[in-house]
């Protein structure tokens, strides 16, 4: 398990400035064995909120399994996480995360391998976060997040808060795929005008 502890004084100037909450595409989060995925989106917070009680969690069905996909409005380097789950042994027990990867869900999410897991620590406080490999998560689109379990062994999974920390990259999703789509050669750039082709014909060219 690779976490760190934040003090209880971290405060705005250093902990919520590397707040990832406002790359996150709240609409576009969704939930997957939720019974209220309406709320996925809400667990996602920015640092501040994470102790903000009004805010509904998010609770799986009866197996206790529960995926959460996360979308960036632009690439980021992801460098920790942070969880709060329910009490009475409602919070997650264990944490698989996929970078990039938009086709895991509730059916298939035991069955594939994570970029990275953690085995997560109780945190009622929200003082823990865990960190990534830097490496594998340099250019990150989207995060998919898989809990297994909660530390009940059975029953709902529940999580209050989401927290993700990191940096932007700079490098809009939708100039990525603009650009790369302009570099590759179009059929109506290199069309020949028709009195050309004529002229080539009667050249024998």
């Amino acid at each position: 398990m690779a976490c760190c502890s934040h003090d209880h004084d971290c405060d705005a100037s250093t902990c919520a400035n590397a707040s990832l909450h406002a790359f996150v595409d709240v609409p576009g989060v969704v939930a997957f064995n939720a019974v209220n995925d309406e709320n996925a989106g809400r667990v996602c917070g920015p640092w501040e909120s994470r102790h903000d009680d009004a805010r509904e969690a998010l609770v799986s069905d009866d197996d206790g399994e529960l995926v959460i996909r996360i979308p960036f409005t632009a690439d980021v380097k992801l460098r920790g996480i942070m969880v709060i789950g329910g009490g009475g042994g409602r919070a997650p027990r264990e944490m698989r995360a996929f970078a990039n990867r938009r086709d895991v869900d509730a059916v298939n999410a035991e069955r594939k391998t994570p970029t990275q897991r953690w085995d997560l620590t109780r945190d009622d406080l929200g003082v823990l976060e865990y960190n990534t490999e830097a490496m594998s998560w340099q250019s990150t689109s989207s995060v998919t997040l898989y809990f297994p379990g909660n530390f009940n062994g059975e029953g709902e999974t529940e999580i209050k808060y989401v927290g993700l920390r990191g940096e932007g990259t700079g490098y809009d999703r939708d100039m990525i795929v603009t650009a790369v789509y302009e570099a590759r050669p179009q059929p109506k750039d290199h069309e020949v005008p028709e009195d050309e082709t004529q002229a080539a014909t009667r050249l024998g060219m």
